[in-house]
């Protein structure tokens, strides 16, 4: 038995307490976001003995098992800087008797020094200091868990906590250090918990996912934590997290999801490293985009915003954030705003070529402001593009009609997105002699759509690993992605140009085809008396497929099957009996 406990039982018993003792349960949780009180040492002081927690955490609890704190006598808490050396330097104290054999929470909040930060909207004193109340230590339904909320945010106006799908809120009207009195029952599942306007829950401040179905705890204390403003509080980027406090001490984050305080991003690998082939991208310590592969995208999800955003990337399969190989921190993204983060680079520059403009390409993420989730403008298709093949020179994006962007090098992308006509189109990559490279045969249908078209891959191969080769991809806002676009080279006819006026009449479709192709040539082009044949000729020249045309008095028709054909680009040619080729159109192949 420790001499600290000796001395306890020796006052009880002096003092006539018959019996044996009883302890209470106290948790204690660091919640001050002082940036000089990182880390707390605590003295709990219980007749006239003290013993020392030392370094807690912010956001961190110790449920205090290192000593026995009995119940209905007087017991001190007194807060110190974590590199204290007695309870003298204690800066904030606070005294309270637990009953026996009861739970408690105590919670260190508040800032050393309140004139530096943001005054609490609802006039309360954010003066560092030590709440603590009484719960339950468990529930009558063991199948659901028992939730203390309390608001441990100074910046934050007085709200209603809700949990989704709830008839009534779990807590309304509450201010900076109010909190539950009662535990709230709820299902031991995934469950998102709404901060909202005081009356109004339409109005939401902040929503928080908590899973209580893996938190295994019977009680949870749930704390908001941080601040709604951390920018303006002497700087801090401590945005707002709920901080679930269960019955053995662990605390569990959860990062704000929704509210004024996050931006939406859509998260690109684009890495053509071949040792980045798969990957783990963890984004702030979580999990993100699991087996990530290469060409592949995210939907647009919530991040928080400012505060600092750390993107790490870890073998797949990984199953925890030390794990990463890699990491990059980006600055704060904004509140409200959209963005598109795209991993672009090599994780060892010594083994690849240098970008020929001398541009860093090491491993990094590129960040794109003001992304969209749909077209800017109804009717039409927006489209973005941007250069990310670390060996390829500046290059141009553009179809027939469009410019997308011009003279972009490695890790540039256009300012603002293209709107154009919903169609099938090509669009040309174009060198600095303005010739054309490659044309890309791109699907920008759909209603009102908003399109990523990123250049990938090396443009000499054989120098870089043997790692892929030079194209675009194409990355709607819902996530997918189309990394087998129909290559056009140049020479040949694409979709959307024509090959001669005579052919104008004509009816070829559908055109990209993946199966059937079905032709018709009217009888104003004089044709419909021979006895003609459709071929299709590929890039090299070479006659891939010829089928016979029909007359039926006003026009020759037939349906050619496409579908053993390559993806690429064709010539459609009709050649009369005589071997005269009457027209030829371009066709692309596609699937």
């Amino acid at each position: 038995m420790s001499v600290r406990l000796l001395t306890i039982l020796s006052v009880l018993i002096l003092g006539g307490i018959p019996g044996v003792a009883q302890l209470s349960l106290i948790t204690f949780l660091h919640n001050s976001p002082e940036p000089q009180l990182r880390v707390v040492d605590l003295y709990v002081t219980q007749a006239g003995s003290t013993t020392k927690i030392e370094d807690i955490n912010f956001q961190s609890a110790d449920n205090l098992n290192s000593v026995a704190i009995f119940g209905d006598l007087e017991v001190t808490f007194a807060a110190a800087p974590g590199s204290s050396i007695d309870a003298g330097e204690a800066f904030v104290e606070h005294t309270f008797t637990p009953g026996a054999d009861k739970g408690y929470m105590a919670i260190l909040s508040g800032v050393k020094t309140p004139a530096s930060y943001v005054a609490n909207p609802n006039g309360k004193d954010i003066a560092l200091s030590i709440l603590t109340f009484e719960v339950e230590v468990s529930v009558a339904d063991p199948t659901k868990t028992g939730i203390y909320f309390v608001n441990g945010a100074t910046d934050l106006e007085s709200g209603d906590v809700w949990l989704r799908g709830a008839s009534k809120a779990a807590v309304a009207g509450m201010a900076y250090s109010g909190r539950s009195l009662t535990p709230t029952i709820a299902e031991r599942k995934q469950t998102t918990i709404d901060f909202t306007k005081a009356g109004d829950k339409t109005k939401v401040i902040a929503s928080f996912g908590v899973d209580f179905s893996s938190l295994a705890s019977s009680v949870v204390v749930c704390v908001i934590s941080g601040f709604k403003t951390p920018e303006e509080n002497a700087g801090s980027t401590d945005t707002l997290a709920l901080i679930s406090v269960l019955e053995d001490g662990r605390v569990v984050k959860s990062p704000l999801i929704a509210g004024s305080q996050t931006s939406r991003i859509q998260l690109v690998h684009n890495a053509s490293d071949p040792t980045l082939a798969t990957v783990d991208i963890w984004v702030n310590g979580t999990k993100t985009f699991d087996n990530a592969t290469y060409r592949k995208a995210t939907p647009f999800s919530n991040l928080p915003a400012n505060t600092p955003i750390v993107i790490g990337f870890a073998p797949a399969s990984s199953t925890n954030y030390r794990d990463t190989i890699s990491t990059v921190t980006l600055d704060p993204l904004r509140p409200g705003r959209i963005y598109t983060l795209i991993a672009t680079g090599v994780a060892d520059t010594s083994k690849f070529m240098h970008n020929p403009d001398g541009r860093p390409f090491g491993l990094t993420v590129a960040v794109l402001e003001n992304a969209l989730e749909q077209s800017s403008e109804a009717g039409k298709t927006s489209v973005r593009v941007g250069h990310y093949s670390t060996d390829t020179p500046r290059i141009t994006f553009a179809s027939a009609t469009t410019s997308f962007a011009s003279n972009l090098g490695y890790g540039d992308a256009a300012p603002e997105y293209t709107n154009v006509t919903p169609a099938i189109d090509t669009i040309w990559v174009r060198d600095t002699a303005d010739k054309k490279v490659k044309g890309y045969i791109c699907d920008l249908r759909g209603m009102n759509k908003a399109f990523l078209l990123l250049s990938s891959g090396f443009n000499q191969p054989d120098s870089n690993q043997n790692g892929p080769a030079f194209k675009l991809f194409l990355i709607d806002a819902n996530g997918s992605v189309n990394a087998n676009l129909a290559e056009v080279s140049p020479g040949t006819v694409s979709v959307n140009d024509e090959q001669d006026d005579a052919t104008e009449s004509w009816s070829v479709g559908p055109n990209p085809t993946r199966d059937i192709l079905n032709i018709s040539i009217p009888a104003t082009s004089g044709t419909v008396t021979e006895a003609c044949t459709a071929q299709l000729v590929n890039s090299a020249g070479t006659i891939v497929y010829t089928g016979a045309m029909s007359a039926n008095g006003i026009s020759l028709t037939t349906s050619l099957s496409v579908s053993s054909l390559p993806n690429g680009a064709y010539q459609l040619q009709v050649v009369s009996a005589s071997g005269v080729v009457l027209g030829s159109k371009g066709l692309v192949v596609t699937r």
